[in-house]
Parts: structure tokens; sequence; C-alpha cells
């Protein structure tokens, strides 16, 4: 990028005033997509060492517990910050990022699903894609079976991705039928941390938050689901780590999360500080904040904060730059 672009990028941070930068992933990878596939890209090494590299330049990184406290400063900072975080707590940030970013002297925080953790448990999200992978490398006979399945000659993928939370068993009928075993794949390949990786982590100085039980969609849950689900998931991680901290982020988004939510959860003290994944925008609740996915192929973290700040300029004109809260 070239100076006045750098210029202009620096400019756009501080007039924003949206000075701390809070990116997630999910993966970072050089390998060939496994359970993730069809779903997201993660980032490759390169790639991520670069996007540290762009993130140093215009900002300072933080650890979660000064984040916490620089978000309940009532002090405006002219301080540029960030955050990198990672969703999902995939054993892939312990054997390829953590090393990184340790090296690297960043600090980060990994958000765990309380039931996935030691493997007992796999996202349906991530069943249906390794169901889909299954499929394609399949004998004809198989291919059958999944279309008397569904009931579909054509749209297998389609069905696949399309299943959600709330009717997230079919997946399991479906492996049951085509003796596919989720059980098998999740002790082979082990894609989640396990307890005694996230004790390592901690002591290395890395932050762990929950996620959620099992990762469902907020919006399409009721409310009382959606309470227990993220107490549920703090007091689980709290209970056995010992963390003195409560942070959360919401799996897939915290769109269409009412006031209602963050009004109770504050008035309980449940969280210190919840993570959505909408970009670059404010939020009506002090204790709520919107990440930014670097999850973005090829592109350039540089040119793309670029086009990000200028997105949230753009929506300021159209009242669009704060998340909606019913």
């Amino acid at each position: 990028m070239n100076f006045m672009l750098e210029n202009l990028l620096k400019n756009l941070i501080s007039i924003s005033k949206q000075r701390t930068m809070l990116p997630f992933y999910h993966k970072v990878s050089d390998e060939k997509q496994t359970f993730e596939n069809f779903l997201y890209t993660p980032r490759k090494i390169l790639s991520f060492k670069n996007d540290i590299a762009i993130l140093n330049k215009y900002y300072t990184p933080i650890s979660m517990q000064e984040f916490i406290a620089v978000s309940k400063s009532r002090k405006k900072s002219k301080q540029n910050y960030f955050h990198i975080t990672f969703d999902d707590g995939l054993s892939n940030f312990y054997k390829v990022v953590a090393p990184i970013l340790l090296k690297e002297k960043i600090p980060a925080t990994v958000f765990v699903n309380s039931d996935f953790i030691d493997n007992k448990a796999l996202f349906f999200r991530y069943k249906a894609s390794l169901l889909f992978q299954f499929y394609s490398k399949s004998s004809p006979k198989i291919k059958n079976k999944y279309h008397d399945f569904f009931e579909d000659n054509q749209k297998i993928k389609e069905k696949l991705l399309g299943v959600n939370f709330n009717n997230k068993e079919i997946l399991d009928r479906l492996a049951n039928e085509i003796n596919y075993s989720f059980e098998d794949y999740l002790q082979t390949e082990k894609p989640y941390l396990s307890s005694i990786e996230i004790e390592e982590l901690i002591e290395k100085g890395f932050t762990v938050g929950a996620h959620s039980k099992n990762h469902p969609l907020y919006s399409e849950i009721p409310f009382e689901t959606q309470i227990t689900q993220t107490k549920d998931s703090l007091d689980w991680l709290i209970k056995n780590f010992n963390l003195d901290y409560k942070v959360f982020s919401f799996p897939f988004t915290d769109l269409n999360v009412s006031k209602k939510f963050f009004t109770k959860l504050n008035a309980e003290k449940v969280i210190d500080a919840s993570f959505g994944t909408s970009g670059i925008k404010k939020d009506n609740f002090v204790t709520n904040f919107q990440r930014l996915s670097f999850e973005i192929r090829n592109e350039n973290a540089e040119n793309y904060l670029l086009k990000e700040y200028i997105k949230y300029f753009l929506k300021i004109a159209f009242y669009k730059n704060t998340m909606p809260r019913d």
C-alpha cells in the first residue's frame, strides 16, 4: 500500500473512533480443507502472518483482560488496539496458530463450545460438510441411499447444508443409514481442543471464552434456551479452568438477539464482554462488541481494512453503523 493510502487508513481509523480491531478466524492452514469445506475458507499460514504484521502496523496488541479494562474505561483512548480471536475451539489453534502467536508475542482468545471439548461431539454444520464429502466419493449404491433418504434425486448438497440446529438429528439419522460414524471421525481426527491443551494454552497466556454449548444460531432458538446456552457454557469453563474473566462469542452471529437478552445478562453480571461477527459496527450495549472476519481468501489485510472502514462510513449515511436491537 502506498504512503497516501496508508495515511488514509490511519485517518479513517482515527475519525471513525473505531479504534479497537477484533479480527476473528476459525482455522489457519495450508492443508486441504476437511470438516470445514463448503462452510468457510481457513486463512493460509503466510497470509495469517502477514495479517499480524499489518495489524501491528496500525494497532497495538492487547490481552483480553486489557481489552475488558479498556472497554470499561470512560476515558476515550487515542490509542489503536487489536485482539485476535478464534471461534469453535479447534485443535488447529493449539497445533498451528498458538506457536505463531507466541513467537510474535501476540495475545489471543479462543472461544470453545463446551459440549465439543475433548472431541465429545461434533458441530452439526461440520457433520453436514463431512456427509457431503462422503457422498461425493461414494459408490452409486451409497449415493442412492442419500437420494432415498431425502426423497430428492439432485440437491443433496443443498439438503445437507440446509439442515439447521432445530432439525440437526436428520444428519445423525442419515449417517446411521449409510454407516458413517461421526464418533470414529472425532476419535481419529480430533478436530477439537482437549482439556489438557486448553490448560496448556492458558498457562502460556492465552485466554479462553465460551461459544455456547453446541453452536446454535441464537435467532432460531427460544429466549430461555439462549440464556441457558450462554450461562451453562460459561459456567463450565469457569469451573473447569478456574477463570477469573467471563467472555462469550455468539455462534454464527448476534443479529436479531434481543435487548432483553443483553439486559438480563448485564443485570446478572453473567459476562464481562460478548462478541458478534458483524464487522466494524457500534453496539447499543457497552459489553457487546462486533468482530471482523479475516477469513478473506487471498485478499491483503491492509486493503481489506481500508475497504471495511470506508464501508463503515457509508453505513453511517444510512443509519446502519449500529447493530439493530428489538
